[in-house]
């Protein structure tokens, strides 16, 4: 055989790659490409009976504190309260029809003043509730999106007495966050009593948001006296 007739031979032995063989050597860039491109994976979300626990036992350490001046425990329960309380949205959901409102300075110095009220009521109606037990007892979810669920627990007092129930209504946020927008104490919904309450008291005062205002900075100092402000209005 002439080595031109070999050299042809050759050449017919060496066939060009196949489409599969293309194929083969692209799938390591697309699995880049794609592990690229795709999004991280959303964070965790909380569990609302661990957050709820966790708060709660934090609260009833705070109040029974016994090293903590009356100012350094109203201080660090005020911190507490106010980092897991969504104060925005409870705020915006008190006024009610009345939401709109307010200017926007009137707007900010509302949600500061709710927020000195609402640690004023809390202290008030769980100071004595310190070194006590916190129990979660159980939780459920609250509408359909899967935004909200109510937290069940107790308060276990070591003499015996009947417990407190405490309720958490808790709201996700959209990374799977999770706030404070309502609290029942004794069977009292925090954010609805005002809501009632607030709505009546600029009805009652010719529609003028000031008023509110002042009536907040009185409630909160009577509560930080101890007086009742249950029936406040």
């Amino acid at each position: 055989m002439s080595l031109t007739a070999c050299s042809t031979n050759a050449a017919r032995r060496v066939r060009k790659p196949s489409k599969l063989w293309h194929v083969m050597l692209a799938l390591p860039l697309l699995a880049l490409a794609i592990a690229v491109a795709t999004p991280a994976p959303a964070h965790a979300e909380a569990d609302p009976r661990a957050y709820v626990a966790t708060l709660g036992e934090e609260a009833i350490g705070v109040l029974g504190d016994k090293s903590l001046t009356q100012d350094q425990m109203e201080s660090k329960f005020r911190s507490l309260l106010l980092d897991a309380l969504d104060i925005r949205r409870v705020g915006l959901f008190a006024l009610g029809q009345y939401a709109r409102l307010p200017t926007a300075e009137q707007k900010e110095a509302y949600f500061d003043l709710l927020g000195d009220f609402i640690v004023e009521v809390y202290l008030g109606r769980l100071t004595g509730y310190s070194n006590e037990q916190f129990v979660v007892t159980g939780s459920q979810e609250k509408g359909k999106k899967g935004r909200e669920v109510i937290v069940a627990s107790q308060i276990r007092f070591a003499d015996g007495r009947e417990p407190l129930k405490v309720e958490w209504w808790l709201i996700r946020g959209k990374e799977g966050d999770l706030r404070v927008f309502d609290v029942n104490v004794a069977g009292i919904w925090m954010a609805q009593e005002q809501r009632g309450t607030f709505t009546s008291h600029i009805r009652n005062n010719g529609g003028k948001f000031d008023s509110l205002l002042d009536h907040l900075r009185h409630q909160a100092g009577q509560a930080s006296s101890g007086q009742n402000t249950a029936d406040a209005g």
